[in-house]
């Protein structure tokens, strides 16, 4: 996958190559980076760093945590979940299985989901490959309408 051609339009050029940074940090390390992390890399000032997120989460690329850590690297998470998503021998965190869908299909990659059950907690495994779930038993259930997910998003 090309990053720089599909995850950074609609944004100035400094959260444009921010946003790039994060997504790369995140498929090489497995995990979303630190603001002190980011500055370093990019040998920016903590406050750049900072403005620039604030810009990824109005445009809803991120959200952010009330310290201004990122929270969410759209469709990354950065505390675990009940989503694991398995790509060969790395995996990530997602919010829910909107996100945890939109893993493999951002990669370009097969993938193996592993969550629960919302209704009654048992395990359950959602494969992934070419693009599509092997098995289609069980129902996607958003509470909350699309257009008002960003309203509370963790809750949603």
């Amino acid at each position: 996958m090309n990053l720089a051609q599909n995850s950074t339009s609609g944004f100035g050029g400094f959260e444009k190559s921010l946003r790039l940074h994060i997504y790369e940090h995140i498929l090489r390390s497995g995990k979303v980076p630190k603001i002190a992390e980011m500055a370093e890399s990019l040998s920016k000032p903590v406050e750049e760093i900072r403005a620039g997120l604030q810009g990824l989460e109005q445009g809803h690329a991120v959200v952010l945590q009330p310290g201004g850590e990122i929270m969410r690297a759209a469709p990354f998470w950065a505390a675990p979940t009940l989503f694991t998503v398995e790509c060969g021998k790395q995996s990530w965190w997602a919010s829910c299985i909107w996100d945890a869908l939109g893993v493999p299909a951002m990669l370009g990659k097969d993938a193996r989901i592993v969550t629960s059950c919302g209704c009654c907690g048992d395990d359950m495994i959602v494969e992934v490959w070419n693009g599509a779930p092997l098995h289609t038993e069980g129902v996607i259930h958003f509470a909350v309408p699309v257009r008002r997910w960003y309203e509370n998003i963790v809750f949603t």
